[in-house]
């Protein structure tokens, strides 16, 4: 099965490449090696950490080359099926199909492995030169060599794979890419398409349950970065990349000579090959169009536009003119099964827009603004650099469950009409359910409200002792993160000096019971106060880093008096000795803050009717009320000592009665 002039042949085509791709290997891991870490340890000690794995060296480009020098390759190769006359020829020799097919395979194998076992061994005699003790081991470069040499011939089979199925080498370096992304892309564009038509669809939340791991590029590449463990996903891409190979070496012995220089290989495959890019390009114009004009009439144009030009653009590409507008009967017949698909999601024949679970079978539920955490995958996190994973936390007390779905079937009942210039101004925000049954099913839906439509089913569940409980998760006390507590900063605003440190684990767990007492106290009458912090509670790690941080609102009053117990209150807070003075004045034409005024609060106190106060007392008053609003009454311009201004904003009902009279 080995023919020695076609392997001289095939050779002397694709040769360059291997030594190139050695020569790029050798550039990027020994030689960048050898420039970073021998010679003179420098004195900011650049030359101290050890590698969790090579491909922490020059990275991007190896992961670039991995996905760029099998492709060529494979193109290279079976270049020779690609053009008519190279085809004839080479079919005309006595070598049979499969010869010829697996010892181009082993060639271009070959072409990757070599240059990697080269880079490995120089790798290996030019370890005990650098200057850190076990810069990388033994083991590392094996993992390296291993899993560089499986993912190059994974790309190498799927190129070999999209070759077969095309006369053209253009489209199948097309092909290998657009098949590599296209599961995902498929997968994103019914999602945000969905989404216009059932009520309470989370796009947020499927767009971001681990879709990444479809696409080979963006899997492979964090799971090498990762530096762990990947057995598993090695067999696999292994296992697919055989396959890939086998289902080619069929399309090879089945192709007809003739489709050198053709789009598509096979008859069979042309209807899939325009149908499917008709239908890419009616989801994703559909999606744009729907997002920028956020329109349901703008998506149905969407569609219009991207199946004609999908139809159209597939039609060209199979009969390489643009003479193909007398094909309109295939575009009907799409237009019909669409128009069907279609009012199938918009009458919701699966009832996903009215469906709200039975309160018997909830278990537990999920509500919060983000759902980040939902889809958040806790081996991404790496705690030892700061970085912390928060899990999603579950409602499961029974009443708060059911003030939850009771907002929920609310909703359900109203469907308000949201705008995204709504959301983004911050008058409306996104919520997110999400129910765990006791049949172990999961239920998820992402609304878009006004929360000051639905302030009485938030102050039932926000003053439940379980939501307050879970507001701040560092609090927690089986919370793993608490470990890496070694301290705690006190940072007031607009004061200066050094913020308060507090070492002793005594009174940091002092100081959260009084943080836990101060939120089992507050109404949700307090949450919407807009009023603004007195300072933040920073909980730090023993690198300084910070675990996490939480406000000192001026609704804390059992944290006011654990700090005046401890004497520390006056230095957690802005002080009225802190402020020369304020300056009220009354906003008659109820303008709207903004950055003119934060930069140069001059033109405020200046205007007319404007009232200079220096009393301490009322100072003091002003402090303790300070509320962040964009729109007010009254407008309130703070001069601090030793920070900048700051204007607020305050309604009628918080100025004291005596200065109303003087801002007439």
């Amino acid at each position: 099965s080995f023919n020695r002039g076609m392997w001289i042949q095939s050779m002397r085509n694709v040769g360059w490449i291997g030594a190139l791709y050695t020569l790029v290997l050798l550039f990027i891991l020994p030689l960048q090696i050898i420039l970073r870490y021998t010679g003179e340890v420098n004195e900011n000690g650049m030359y101290t950490e050890k590698l969790k794995t090579l491909f922490e060296v020059v990275g991007s480009l190896q992961f670039l080359f991995m996905f760029t020098v099998p492709v060529v390759l494979a193109i290279f190769l079976f270049r020779y099926i690609q053009t008519k006359s190279a085809a004839d020829y080479i079919h005309s020799l006595p070598i049979s199909r499969g010869v010829l097919f697996w010892q181009n395979v082993l060639l271009g194998i070959v072409s990757l492995v070599l240059p990697v076992i080269i880079s490995a061994i120089v790798l290996f005699l030019i370890k005990d030169s650098v200057n850190v003790d076990d810069l990388y081991t033994i083991k590392l470069i094996l993992r390296w060599a291993i899993d560089t040499i499986i993912f190059n011939i994974f790309v190498f089979s799927g190129a070999v794979f999209a070759g077969m199925f095309t006369g053209m080498s253009i489209l199948q370096g097309a092909f290998i890419y657009i098949l590599f992304i296209l599961p995902a892309a498929l997968i994103q564009f019914f999602i945000m398409n969905v989404k216009f038509y059932w009520y309470g669809f989370a796009t947020t939340y499927y767009s971001g349950k681990n879709l990444q791991d479809l696409v080979p590029f963006i899997h492979i590449i964090d799971l090498l970065d990762s530096g762990k463990e990947s057995y598993i996903s090695l067999v696999i891409y292994a296992i697919v990349a055989c396959v890939l190979c086998f289902i080619a070496f069929i399309a090879y012995r089945k192709r007809s000579l003739e489709i050198a220089t053709h789009a598509i290989a096979f008859n069979w495959l042309k209807p899939i090959f325009i149908y499917g890019l008709t239908t890419c390009s009616l989801l994703l114009w559909g999606m744009y169009f729907g997002e920028i004009k956020d329109s349901f009439k703008w998506l149905i144009f969407g569609y219009v536009f991207g199946s004609l030009l999908g139809y159209i653009l597939g039609h060209m590409i199979l009969a390489k003119t643009w003479r193909v507008f007398n094909k309109w009967k295939g575009y009907l017949l799409f237009v019909a099964a669409v128009i069907i698909i279609g009012i199938g999601l918009k009458v919701d024949v699966f009832g996903h827009s009215s469906y709200l679970p039975n309160q018997e079978n909830i278990q537990s539920v999920y509500f919060d603004e983000d759902d980040y955490s939902l889809t958040d995958n806790p081996k991404s996190h790496d705690p030892e650099n700061g970085d912390y994973y928060r899990p999603p936390y579950y409602y499961s007390d029974k009443n708060t469950v059911n003030f939850i779905r009771a907002l929920h079937k609310q909703i359900i009942k109203d469907q308000p009409n949201i705008s995204k210039r709504e959301i983004q101004s911050g008058d409306a925000r996104e919520i997110t359910f999400a129910y765990n049954l006791k049949n172990d099913k999961k239920v998820v839906r992402q609304y878009a409200i006004r929360e000051a439509d639905y302030k009485a089913f938030y102050k039932r569940i926000i003053e439940t002792p379980e939501y307050k409980k879970h507001s701040f998760y560092i609090l927690e006390p089986d919370n793993e993160n608490m470990r890496y507590v070694k301290e705690v900063q006190i940072n007031a605003m607009y004061k200066s000096g050094e913020p308060i440190v507090i070492k002793d684990p005594n009174k940091i767990e002092d100081l959260k019971q009084a943080i836990r007492k101060s939120i089992q106290n507050q109404t949700y009458e307090d949450t919407q106060s807009n009023q603004q912090s007195w300072s933040s509670i920073d909980f730090m790690d023993g690198n300084g880093r910070s675990v996490d941080s939480i406000p000192f609102e001026k609704s804390y009053k059992e944290v006011e008096k654990w700090l005046k117990h401890e004497k520390m209150f006056e230095d957690a807070r802005v002080m009225p000795e802190d402020v020369s003075n304020i300056v009220v004045l009354k906003n008659k034409d109820h303008e709207i803050l903004h950055n003119a005024w934060v930069d140069t609060p001059s033109i405020l106190t200046k205007r007319k009717g404007a009232l200079t106060i220096k009393d301490s007392k009322q100072i003091n008053y002003f402090l303790s009320h300070t509320t962040i609003q964009e729109q007010g009454d009254y407008i309130v311009v703070f001069r601090y000592k030793n920070s900048s201004p700051e204007v607020q904003m305050f309604d009628a009902n918080m100025i004291p009665t005596e200065l109303k009279e003087k801002l007439k």
